[in-house]
């Protein structure tokens, strides 16, 4: 069950921080003093649907294939909401070429749809995959290397380490393709035990980019890594919300014991429920194959 609150956990951070995405901390207390629950009817965004896209894909071929993952998201191009930017240029690319492989791309396009890999493969197989998953959009070191400490903390976490070694997992992750964010994410811990969050932030960022986002992910958790509090945290320190508080939720709400409102699972319904059904299904099917 922890994939399956994991699967929650991510879409539920998506929903919370969607109407406040892209503002800064001072004007989400502004408008809302201290944002605690779904401030309007909830709804996904980009973060949600193409991680269930990559889920999708491997669930219907087996493995995890860069061009498969392409595939299924230029099929489901006009239903992906607030698309980024590096994901939008690197599928008109792959549209007039298949064969695309791209070489930059710097933001957390492939960091946010990471925990779909966590929750297919085996923990010995997650790098491997991330990186294969990553490469569907994204080239940059930096972007591949979130993805794998997002997907390696995630895989950690609901097989039950606690967050100490799951934040370690991430690092771990990260350096097998970047020591430069391997270390940013370590360094943004460490400053997060020694400041106030808020104060942490200003120096590590929570924007769209990578080198921001995924720090500000680790340090979230380091200091808050009950679930609703993680999210929730994630959600008022403004910046790129719905994909941070996202990420944080895939990680916080597969960890053992986590604790997820029953009434923000209810939000999930229609064609949320329907997409994580369809996942956990996969899962299911799946789990037990080394893809």
């Amino acid at each position: 069950m922890s994939i399956l609150h994991s699967m929650y956990g991510q879409a539920i951070g998506d929903m919370l921080g969607e109407p406040v995405e892209g503002m800064s901390r001072e004007e989400i207390a502004v408008q809302w003093r201290t944002v605690t629950d779904f401030i309007s009817p909830p709804s996904i965004t980009d973060d949600t649907m193409m991680t269930h896209l990559v889920a999708r894909s491997v669930c219907e071929v087996g493995v995890v294939d860069r061009r498969r993952i392409a595939a299924e998201f230029l099929k489901n191009r006009v239903r992906i909401p607030r698309m980024g930017p590096t994901t939008a240029r690197a599928l008109s690319e792959l549209a007039s070429d298949p064969n695309f492989i791209p070489t930059t791309g710097t933001t957390n396009g492939a960091a946010m749809r990471a925990p779909a890999i966590a929750w297919l493969c085996p923990t010995e197989a997650v790098v491997r995959n991330t990186i294969e998953s990553s490469l569907a959009t994204h080239g940059d070191p930096v972007a591949i290397a979130g993805a794998c400490a997002i997907a390696c903390a995630v895989s950690h976490a609901i097989n039950g380490a606690n967050v100490r070694m799951t934040i370690r997992a991430g690092v771990c992750g990260a350096s097998k393709v970047s020591v430069a964010l391997a270390s940013r994410i370590t360094e943004s811990v460490a400053l997060a035990s020694r400041v106030s969050l808020e104060d942490a932030i200003k120096t590590i960022g929570c924007g769209i980019e990578t080198i921001e986002a995924v720090p500000a992910v680790f340090a979230i958790i380091a200091k808050y890594p009950d679930f609703k509090d993680g999210v929730l945290t994630a959600v008022n320190l403004g910046g790129d919300t719905d994909t941070i508080a996202g990420m944080v939720g895939a990680i916080t709400g597969g960890m053992p014991d986590a604790t997820i409102p029953s009434g923000w699972i209810t939000a999930c319904a229609d064609s949320v429920g329907a997409m994580i059904e369809e996942s956990w299904g996969c899962v299911q099917r799946l789990r037990d194959v080394t893809v």
